[in-house]
C-alpha cells in the first residue's frame, strides 16, 4: 500500500488518499485497520477515524460490527451518497459529447470523474433547441423532465443564461457571462488573450493584422473582440486592423481567407479564434501559395493537442482542462451542498506557447527546432 498525501487539510488528505486506494481497487473487500492506515500515513488514530467517518458518510464504506470497515462496491456512474439520495449535475450543450472539441470533451470527462468520487451523477442534455432566440419552451420542458441539483451551461447564449438567472436555478456558466447576468462563471480570460496576441503581432512589426472570430453569439466572442480592439487602439504605431467573422465551417473560413488575401494590401499577421479554424486557415493559405511564417504569421487563440503535430508548430495559448475542472468543481461542490453562490467570474490566464508560426516582419523565421516553449501570460503586453 503506497499512500501519499497531497492537500493541506490533514483529515481531507487521509480521506482522499484512502478514497483513491478504494477506487483503484487496492483492497478487495475490507479496509485495513485504522491502526495500519494511521501508521502508513504517519497520522494520529483520531485523524484517521475522522477521515474514515467522512468516507462512511459518502457511502464508500460501512461498519460491520465485530469485523471492521467493509468497502461498498457500486457500479460506475451510479454512485450514491450517504442518505440514499442520488445527486446530479445537468449539463446543457448544443452538440453531443462525441462532437465536442477535444478540450471540451476532456473537461466533461474530468468533471464526471470528480463528481463520481463525490457520489454525484453528471448528465448531458444536448440539443440546438435550447439555443434558439426564445428558449423558454424547450428549457421549461427540459427541467420538468430532469431534476438536477445544479446546472452547467456550456456555450450558453444570453437567453439561456438569463432564463436560469431569472428563475434562481443554481447554475454555473462554463465560459463568460453576458453583461447583466448574475451567474457565476469560469473560463479563460479571452480579453487578455486577444490583447496579448495583438500586442505580440504589433511588437513584431506587423502593421496590417486581422482577427478571425466567430460571428458574435457568445460572451467570449465579444470579450475577444474588445481585447483585440483595445490593443490596436492603445498602440503608438499606426496599425490597420480588422475583425472578420466566420460561421464555424471550413468552407466559410476558406472563403474569408481568399477574400482577405485578394486585397491589394492583405494582412501580414492573423489571430485565429480556435484550433479548428486554424487548420482551415493553414490549408487555405497553402492553396494560395502563401507560406507560414515567411509570408503570413499566425497565432491561435486556443489550443488542442493535435496542434503540436503541425509544422511549423502553431504559436498559441493553452490552459490545461484540469485547471478548468478544478475551478469549476469549487462552485459545483458548493451548489451541491445548497450554498448560495455569489455571481463571481473566475478568469483563467493561459500560457503563451511561442511556436514557430509567428515571426518579426522582414526577418528569417526562428523555428527553435520546431518545438514551442511556454511563457506565462502576465498581462496584455507582448510575450518576451
Amino acid at each position: 500500500m503506497a499512500l501519499t498525501l497531497k492537500r493541506s487539510s490533514l483529515v481531507a488528505q487521509v480521506a482522499d488518499a484512502v478514497r483513491g486506494e478504494i477506487l483503484a481497487k487496492t483492497w478487495a473487500e475490507w479496509l485495513p485497520s485504522e491502526r495500519e492506515i494511521s501508521s502508513t500515513l504517519h497520522v494520529s488514530r483520531g485523524t484517521c477515524s475522522q477521515a474514515i467517518h467522512a468516507l462512511r458518510q459518502e457511502g464508500l464504506v460501512e461498519t460491520v460490527v465485530g469485523c471492521g470497515m467493509r468497502i461498498r462496491h457500486r457500479p460506475i456512474g451510479r454512485a450514491h451518497p450517504a442518505g440514499g439520495k442520488l445527486r446530479s449535475v445537468g449539463v446543457i450543450s448544443p452538440t453531443p459529447v462525441n462532437l465536442l472539441r477535444p478540450r471540451d470533451s476532456l473537461f466533461i470527462d474530468g468533471l464526471r470523474e470528480e463528481l463520481f468520487d463525490l457520489g454525484v451523477r453528471l448528465d448531458l442534455h444536448n440539443s440546438p433547441v435550447y439555443y434558439v432566440s426564445n428558449p423558454d419552451g424547450p428549457l421549461a420542458k427540459l427541467l420538468r423532465k430532469n431534476r438536477h441539483d445544479c446546472w452547467l451551461l456550456m456555450r450558453a447564449t444570453e437567453s439561456i443564461q438569463r432564463w436560469f438567472m431569472e428563475r434562481g436555478i443554481p447554475s454555473l456558466v462554463a465560459g463568460s457571462s453576458f453583461p447583466g447576468i448574475d451567474l457565476p462563471s469560469v473560463g479563460d480570460d479571452h480579453g487578455s488573450i486577444c490583447r496579448h496576441a495583438a500586442n505580440r503581432l504589433i511588437a513584431l512589426g506587423h502593421r496590417r493584422i486581422a482577427f478571425l472570430n466567430r460571428r458574435p453569439s457568445g460572451a467570449t466572442d465579444r470579450e475577444s473582440d474588445a481585447g483585440f480592439a483595445e490593443a490596436v487602439q492603445a498602440s503608438p504605431a499606426r496599425v490597420e486592423a480588422r475583425t472578420v467573422y466566420h460561421e464555424s465551417s471550413h468552407k466559410n473560413a476558406v472563403q474569408l481567407i481568399e477574400r482577405l488575401f485578394a486585397a491589394s494590401a492583405p494582412p501580414t499577421g492573423l489571430l485565429i479564434v480556435n484550433s479548428y479554424c486554424y487548420l482551415s486557415v493553414l490549408s487555405a493559405l497553402a492553396r494560395l501559395g502563401l507560406r507560414v511564417p515567411e509570408d503570413v504569421s499566425l497565432i491561435s487563440k486556443d489550443d488542442d493537442a493535435f496542434l503540436a503535430y503541425l509544422d511549423p508548430e502553431p504559436t498559441r495559448y493553452a490552459n490545461a482542462p484540469a485547471t478548468l475542472v478544478h475551478k469549476s468543481m469549487i462552485f459545483l461542490r458548493s451548489m451541491l451542498e445548497g450554498a448560495i453562490i455569489r455571481p463571481i467570474s473566475v478568469r483563467l490566464i493561459p500560457y503563451f506557447i511561442a511556436g514557430a508560426s509567428c515571426r518579426a516582419v522582414g526577418t528569417a523565421p526562428s523555428r527553435a527546432n520546431g518545438i514551442g516553449h511556454k511563457i506565462a501570460v502576465t498581462g496584455g503586453g507582448p510575450a518576451p
